[in-house]
């Protein structure tokens, strides 16, 4: 059980890694493209205009979205459950794969960084126990459920399929796009927090 969960989540980094091949363009160009944004100078044609993205992108002017997301990887040491009408509290270590949405801006760097200023996070994940008494012998639970949290820990909440109750805990979480920007989706119409500025340089396509 532990190895297709790693098999899963080795995929999931290959197969999005894969998308951002070696490229003549700059990398702010090809996370662009990829979220569907259209450059005036593009010789491709499309049959309505961008409801997304401003028509113009500039380097160092904040963004904001209606929300923003990426999947995550979410860790609990502890849970509460509810069985036989009694709580008890299980040390389990958990690990397994879901998405986070959350609130925030962003900001394309000159030097292709993107600057991303997160808020409130919540979101739906799904695991496996790995440990239980730091034995790391047998299985201890399949839980599927939801999260809010602010920085990286969160109170996850939902349904335990092994113990067959509900389940509380609380956890950390390694959102993907603090590995790889590319991972960060902004999720809705795209516009300035602040009118940018006179001398703000534009994002080209190169």
């Amino acid at each position: 059980m532990k190895f297709p969960l790693i098999v899963l989540l080795l995929s999931t980094f290959l197969s999005h890694f894969a998308q951002f091949k070696k490229s003549d363009k700059s990398p702010t160009v090809q996370f662009l493209e990829k979220r569907g944004y259209i450059f005036q100078d593009s010789s491709s044609r499309v049959s309505k205009p961008m409801e997304k993205w401003p028509d113009t992108l500039y380097y160092n002017t904040v963004y904001v979205s209606n929300l923003l997301g990426s999947p995550t990887i979410p860790i609990s040491f502890s849970r509460i459950e509810f069985v036989d009408g009694k709580y008890q509290v299980s040390p389990t270590i958990s690990l397994g794969l879901g998405y986070t949405w959350f609130t925030g801006n962003f900001i394309f760097n000159e030097n292709d960084k993107i600057t991303i200023d997160p808020k409130l996070f919540f979101g739906l994940i799904a695991d496996v126990g790995l440990q239980n008494d730091f034995s790391f012998k047998e299985l201890t639970g399949i839980f599927a459920g939801g999260f809010i949290g602010f920085g990286n820990f969160s109170l996850f909440t939902g349904y335990d399929f092994m113990s067959r109750s509900p389940s509380i805990g609380l956890g950390g979480r390694i959102d993907l796009f603090t590995v790889s920007q590319n991972f960060m989706m902004p999720i809705g119409k795209v516009r300035e927090l602040r009118k940018h500025k006179k001398r703000a340089t534009p994002i080209e396509n190169e």
